[in-house]
């Protein structure tokens, strides 16, 4: 579905058709993702009594407008569509730069829960990354899956849209190859591409610098003081072999959480919990929400 504001027309995407009884739990990707990073959790346990949906922000999957360069903004612009879809008994869940997203918006629109996945805070994220994203995407992508993702997943995920399985890249098992996004070096491990593909394709969006943007944005927010002593029922997945987004009990947004209760810590995976252990994931989601 779309909604039309004043300088945007905004996607929204959802897995069954919106019941204004139930409970919604919105979805905030993370930076240069878009709505499709769904496709991988593991919902339909939840779907008899949550409407389940997800926000193209500008720049990313099917939204178009300004693009936005800081969190702040990207806040207004979800309390807007929140405004317009008028739903009750809201829980904000964000992945990564997203989670910032979630955390701001939830000091400034009713909800009863927020659900933080992956977040660091504050979230610094280094030269060479930001480098990377803004001249050549691929490059930034292959960072991220190197030290991002710790264990491929047990199930192949089958995956249609941008790219195609069996063309250039994939028939090589060595070099470099020229994409729309950058270059991507091959090295001798063709198969690992093929398992990382489904996870690599969602940062591939029509505005190429659009991860670079967002990543900037993660560097610069901060939440002022009064944001952080009113948090209200925020709940937080970390996962134990994350390198881009650690665990850190001293975290000034984690003085008033409790492990296991607040804060739950997934085995054994790294960034993407979703892509590398969905079913861990589903299970965490279960604690929290039943």
């Amino acid at each position: 579905m779309y909604i039309q504001l004043k300088n945007h027309k905004v996607h929204i995407f959802t897995k069954t058709v919106i019941d204004p009884s139930k409970k919604s739990l919105i979805f905030i990707p993370g930076a240069g993702m878009d709505h499709r990073i769904l496709s991988m959790f593991k919902m339909d346990s939840f779907e008899e009594r949550y409407n389940i949906l997800a926000i193209d922000l500008p720049g990313h999957g099917y939204t178009t407008g300004p693009l936005f360069k800081d969190v702040e903004s990207h806040t207004k612009l979800c309390i807007e569509v929140l405004d317009e879809l008028n739903l009750q008994d809201l829980i904000f869940a964000g992945h990564s730069w997203g989670g910032l997203i979630a955390l701001d918006l939830s000091t400034q629109y009713k909800n009863s829960m927020t659900i933080c996945m992956n977040i660091a805070y504050p979230f610094l994220v280094g030269d060479i990354l930001l480098d990377y994203a803004k001249g050549n995407l691929d490059q930034a992508v292959e960072f991220l899956m190197k030290f991002g993702i710790y264990k491929m997943p047990e199930t192949e995920i089958k995956t249609t849209g941008f790219g195609v399985k069996g063309s250039g890249f994939y028939g090589r098992s060595k070099g470099v190859i020229k994409s729309p996004y950058g270059t991507k070096t091959v090295e001798d491990d063709p198969e690992r591409e093929i398992k990382l593909y489904p996870l690599k394709r969602l940062f591939n969006q029509t505005e190429k610098e659009i991860s670079s943007i967002d990543l900037n944005s993660c560097t610069n927010f901060r939440l002022q003081e009064s944001q952080i002593q009113n948090f209200e029922n925020v709940k937080y997945i970390f996962c134990e072999k994350d390198k881009l987004a650690r665990y850190n009990p001293d975290n000034e947004i984690l003085q008033n959480a409790i492990l296991d209760e607040d804060v739950f810590i997934l085995a054994g995976c790294g960034h993407f919990p979703y892509f590398e252990d969905p079913d861990q994931l589903e299970k965490t989601f279960k604690k929290i929400l039943d």
